[in-house]
């Protein structure tokens, strides 16, 4: 039971890393379009961080908050199976 506990908290590390990156470089990639289209450069860019960052955060708080929410209905779970024991 403890290797697949494990590994689910692995998999909710990489997966908040993978959302954090693909958040970022959405943002940055619609940053670069604007600086090409209105030749505003560095600006789009660097709205693009701002935006991207924001995303990533707002996005890494609900995997956390949702994965917490899981471990904590699991642990209760695991307490009630020892108090029926």
């Amino acid at each position: 039971m403890g290797m697949i506990r494990q590994a689910g908290a692995a998999g909710m590390v990489l997966s908040i890393g993978f959302t954090g990156g693909v958040c970022l470089g959405i943002s940055l990639f619609i940053g670069y379009k604007i600086d090409s289209y209105f030749s505003s450069e560095p600006w789009g860019i660097i709205g693009g961080i701002i935006i991207g960052l924001a995303a990533a955060v707002v996005q890494t708080w609900k995997q956390l908050r949702e994965s917490m929410d899981r471990f904590a209905k699991e642990d209760d779970r695991s307490k009630e199976k020892n108090t029926k024991l």
